[in-house]
């Protein structure tokens, strides 16, 4: 009876660790068994970078079925080469082994229930550009994040280009960890956030979509609207002025200094100057569109259960921040290719519609158009290019609750002159 209990044990053990993807000491096996599969829900996480990494490895390690696609050969190359992505921290760690890593979208989408996109917001046109004529019905998309108008920017797209499956569209007000690549092929999770808002486009689906992503994340609660997830990301608060206001420190991160973003980038001047006032702005938008907005201070606080009496104590006391590396290169991490016309640009404009002053967003833009040497008021999102153009504030929210965004062509001639199928044959 004993030597079965021990044995039980044993087994119960090497079980566990088989689910968490390590190797028991002595089994004579380089690689670890796949994880149970806990959920029959089939996942494609789009973008293998940071946080495509993050999500599908642990994703993967808590039982999921997940493909992993990126465009990039250097990003899935180590994937594939390892065997599978390399979980290095307390969340998660052991090797993670994708069902499928490719380069190829239709395959990499191709039977999903799930589609995480998690790559910059520059990359959501090209992207809903190709997908359009492979969705499925049913299939349901979220954009990790969809910094500011995002859903209404992909959505926009996939009308543009007809489509015609019957799809869920949703987009996240943040990424749901803090994570940072450590190798090829190798990332850390320094912390999964308390909780995440997400919203669908238009808002009338938001149990549909919700109903499957707290299969995911538990922690996720639906958020009013899209408008109410773009106005609540902060990336336009935490990113773009340190990148442009301090310089010198990206310079000696380049000649090999060992620095922090959150630590060495963000001073105290440059929080207290500019971002406590880029904050302030997005949240006088918020609430002008009647939307339950979070300062910064609110979204710590939320997010990651950290406090503290101002916005420079929060980013210096946040321990899950301390892994963050500076940046070599001010274009470096998309904190200004992406989030200054993809949130700045965007919240300039509702600024613009809703009769609030922005002159620190505006500020940071002009700076970054002087800089960078792009024209982002061009480049950017604005109410016109979201499809929003000529509505009131009470128009918006109701289109982006209750309307129909996608606009299906249904059986109308452009659509029958362009019914793809996935197999590539019309």
């Amino acid at each position: 009876m004993e030597k079965e209990k021990i044995d039980s044990i044993v087994k119960a053990v090497v079980e566990e660790l088989g689910r968490r993807g390590q190797r028991p000491a002595g089994s004579g096996s380089s690689s670890s068994p796949p994880p149970a599969r806990k959920n029959k829900l089939k996942i494609a996480v789009l973008g293998a970078g940071n946080s495509g990494m993050a999500m599908a490895g642990h994703l993967i390690l808590k039982g999921f079925s997940v493909n992993l696609w990126s465009f990039f050969d250097f990003e899935t190359g180590p994937v594939i080469q390892n065997g599978g992505i390399r979980m290095e921290g307390e969340v998660a760690s052991g090797l993670a082994k994708p069902d499928l890593v490719t380069n190829c979208l239709d395959q990499a989408i191709k039977g999903v229930d799930l589609i995480m996109i998690n790559t910059p917001a520059t990359v959501h046109r090209t992207l809903a550009s190709i997908m359009v004529g492979l969705l499925r019905d049913g299939q349901i998309i979220v954009l990790n994040p969809g910094r500011t108008g995002g859903a209404l920017d992909f959505a926009r797209t996939l009308r543009r280009y007809a489509i015609r499956a019957n799809v869920y569209l949703a987009e996240a007000q943040t990424f749901i960890y803090a994570a940072e690549l450590r190798g090829p092929g190798a990332v850390e999770i320094l912390k999964e956030k308390n909780k995440m808002r997400v919203a669908a486009l238009p808002a009338r689906t938001n149990r549909q979509v919700m109903d499957t992503l707290i299969q995911v994340y538990p922690q996720i609660e639906a958020g009013q609207n899209v408008m109410e997830t773009s106005i609540n990301n902060v990336g336009p608060v935490n990113h773009p002025a340190p990148m442009l206001l301090n310089t010198s420190i990206i310079e000696r991160s380049a000649a090999g200094e060992d620095l922090r973003f959150y630590k060495d980038l963000i001073t105290r001047p440059i929080v207290e100057m500019v971002m406590e006032k880029i904050d302030d702005e997005k949240v006088a938008i918020g609430k002008a569109f009647g939307l339950d907005t979070w300062t910064v201070l609110d979204w710590y606080r939320e997010s990651y259960g950290v406090t503290g009496p101002t916005l420079y104590d929060v980013y210096h006391n946040n321990p899950y921040y301390l892994g963050f590396h500076a940046p070599t290169d001010v274009l470096q991490l998309n904190n200004i290719l992406d989030e200054v016309p993809n949130c700045l640009v965007p919240l300039s404009s509702f600024g613009d519609l809703m009769g609030i002053e922005t002159t620190a967003i505006d500020s940071m833009i002009d700076l970054a158009c002087t800089m960078i040497d792009i024209d982002f008021w061009s480049e950017g999102r604005t109410l016109e290019s979201l499809g929003l153009g000529g509505m009131s504030p009470q128009e918006i929210i109701q289109y982006v609750e209750e309307g129909d965004p996608f606009g299906r062509c249904k059986e109308g001639r452009l659509c029958r002159s362009i019914s793809w199928r996935q197999d590539g044959v019309a």
